[in-house]
């Protein structure tokens, strides 16, 4: 009888093991909790984040009122907004792969996240190799406007690309320098340098 509870007990163990590390892969994706605190403070927890990542709190005209770079996989953080006008600010968490917009409503006595006007712009990721620029497009609303520039700003070349596909730019013909490519996507404007040796 003692060995039969004893083979139990361990089964539930490894049931309850197994449970913990599958609930622990599943959360293996980046989360944000945006909670209010009080009357008008706000809370940003972010876990599984990547090196370099930008948080942005901004106002409707889109000054910075604060902002910090994520070095730690994990991030918290208090806006007290007590100082702020009723209105609407924008708080931002930036990767290299995406560009994240939470709006909070202020009111006279509150603030809150306006969870159904949050917005997410994928960003175009470059890969070059040898002479050939492969990018792939976010998965977004409408298409991409591409500009690629040269070190003293003149437009190389222009080029509407429609999101959620890639496309390859031959860069062979262009003369040794570093070179921008400009994303403009969502209302936002992304850039990434290239330089052809």
């Amino acid at each position: 009888m003692k060995t039969q509870i004893t083979k139990i007990i361990a089964a539930v163990l490894l049931l309850t093991a197994g449970t913990a590390l599958n609930a622990n892969n599943e959360n293996a994706g980046r989360s944000i909790k945006v909670s209010t605190e009080n009357q008008k403070a706000v809370v940003l927890q972010l876990d599984n984040l990547a090196a370099g990542t930008e948080i942005s709190l901004k106002n409707e005209e889109g000054f910075i009122l604060f902002q910090d770079e994520v070095n730690e996989a994990e991030y918290a953080k208090v806006f007290n907004l007590k100082s702020l006008e009723k209105g609407e600010v924008y708080l931002e968490i930036e990767s290299d792969e995406q560009l994240e917009i939470l709006p909070i409503k202020i009111t006279d006595t509150a603030a809150y996240l306006k969870k159904s006007s949050e917005i997410i712009i994928e960003k175009a990721i470059v890969k070059v190799q040898g002479d050939m620029a492969k990018v792939f497009f976010g998965h977004n609303e409408g298409s991409t406007k591409v500009t690629l520039f040269d070190s003293t700003n003149d437009v190389v070349y222009r080029h509407n690309a429609e999101n959620g596909g890639v496309k390859t730019y031959d860069l062979s013909k262009l003369a040794v320098g570093t070179y921008n490519f400009q994303f403009k996507s969502g209302g936002k404007t992304f850039y990434h340098s290239v330089t052809i040796k």
